[in-house]
């Protein structure tokens, strides 16, 4: 146990320059410092004198390698917080337009029985997407024209959803 000690004040100079090349990457500097101290413990647990390396060279590469895989791990767990923010996005615009769909669908049904022109001009517009422009061009009408058709259609519905809740 001293041993350790003796190794953590020693090299704890070269665990913190190491933590500080690193501190933009995300992680606060202590969990990088911890991370490095426990690459430091490694290190002087596999290190053979023998072998004639230093030991602040040998060490120097468990402490990198130690704050490199907790930076990577912390990476990972972020993308994959994303990736699940992502996923319930999704799930709710699916959701979303689905719902649309089915109140597109009701509201169409309303219109069975105004004239076929005035139809036409609110499906494309509600149920196909187009603009007023695009409607105009596709029947061959003004853009105004268009507008009209949209605005007469409107007031029948609006007109027949009034006389269907006083009934």
């Amino acid at each position: 146990m001293k041993k350790n000690e003796d190794i953590f004040e020693k090299y704890k100079g070269l665990v913190v320059d190491i933590a500080n090349k690193y501190k933009h990457l995300g992680l606060p500097i202590e969990d990088l410092i911890q991370e490095g101290m426990l690459g430091l413990l490694q290190a002087q647990q596999k290190f053979k004198e023998e072998k004639g390396a230093k030991f602040s060279t040998y060490a120097t590469y468990w402490i990198k390698k130690y704050i490199l895989a907790a930076i990577e791990k912390e990476k990972k767990g972020s993308l994959n917080s994303i990736k699940l923010v992502d996923e319930t996005v999704k799930d709710e615009k699916q959701q979303a337009k689905f719902d649309s769909d089915i109140k597109v669908s009701k509201f169409l049904k309303l219109t069975d029985d105004i004239p076929v022109d005035e139809q036409k001009v609110l499906r494309m517009l509600y149920e196909e997407q187009y603009t007023l422009k695009e409607i105009a061009e596709e029947l061959n009408i003004s853009r105004e024209r268009t507008r009209q058709l949209k605005e007469k259609a409107l007031r029948r519905l609006r007109s027949k959803t009034k006389n269907q809740e006083n009934s």
